[in-house]
């Protein structure tokens, strides 16, 4: 039963109607026995700079937060987690005890453990492309590249934003060559014979863009990953599926990044197969 004591979390961002996280977060402070609650906001995107004041105004326990607020969220956080200071992203919001906002980005790291423990692969020396340069694609490209990634290439409509990621992830990682192109079909066909994983983090909006996309010359043992879990048909999945190359829905992503925020927010860790029989 909620109660004035009970804790309140929340999806904030746009759209939200589609996610999971309530049903996951809900039922594992179910199975915790903890007086706490999961609910989403939908957020009108012109508010995103006001997105931090409403988690401290509303006393949110803490918060994940979806497109497009993961980067204008951070002037009103007091503080980073590594994850996030790396990236400049934010996926996960806590209060702590003091009252103080702290950001994390459980993003990166969760696909790269669902890569590990789903399909057995790694990134080290690996030629990554990144469609999408937004917080999701600048955090999974922070990710690969600390697991070794011989390159990681962003491909995005505004090449200057792609720039600026590259700019920010250079520093950080001097060992990995990191790349700016277009988001366009002949940009993709030109570089896709040098691409060993490609990691699909435009919006749902982008799809019909990504599937003009050619995959034919995509080398053999390629892999393709979309880390949109509620589209039913992801772009070119299926076409990389016909043409025996390794794909990865974004299920996976969803459960192990899931289960690193409930233990920013609790403290609690939860195996990922937990999560994935919830879910």
């Amino acid at each position: 039963m909620i109660t004035g004591r009970t804790r309140v979390y929340g999806l904030l961002g746009h759209p939200v109607r589609h996610s999971l996280s309530p049903a996951m977060h809900n039922e594992l402070f179910r199975q915790c026995g903890m007086d706490a609650v999961y609910v989403t906001f939908e957020i009108d995107p012109l508010q995103a700079d006001s997105v931090g004041q409403a988690v401290r105004t509303l006393g949110l326990a803490g918060a994940n937060l979806t497109v497009p607020f993961k980067e204008r969220i951070l002037p009103a956080l007091d503080d980073l987690g590594p994850e996030a200071r790396t990236c400049g992203a934010v996926n996960v919001v806590v209060r702590r005890a003091d009252g103080a906002l702290v950001g994390h980005n459980t993003d990166g790291i969760g696909w790269r453990d669902a890569l590990r423990t789903e399909l057995g692969l790694g990134l080290d020396g690996e030629e990554v492309a990144i469609l999408g340069a937004g917080g999701t694609g600048r955090a999974i490209a922070a990710a690969a590249a600390e697991a070794g990634a011989a390159s990681v290439t962003f491909h995005n409509t505004t090449r200057s934003r792609a720039e600026g990621a590259v700019a920010t992830l250079a520093n950080h990682f001097p060992g990995t060559r990191f790349g700016a192109e277009p988001l366009d079909a002949a940009t993709f066909a030109r570089r896709a014979p040098a691409y060993t994983r490609v990691v699909n983090c435009t919006s749902g909006g982008a799809a019909p863009l990504i599937d003009t996309f050619p995959v034919d010359d995509l080398p053999p043992g390629c892999l393709w990953s979309d880390v949109n879990y509620w589209m039913a048909d992801p772009p070119r999945l299926a076409a990389c599926a016909r043409r025996g190359l390794r794909i990865q829905r974004g299920m996976g992503m969803l459960i192990h990044q899931g289960a690193r925020s409930f233990e920013h927010f609790t403290g609690v860790r939860i195996a990922h197969e937990t999560l994935r029989g919830v879910l």
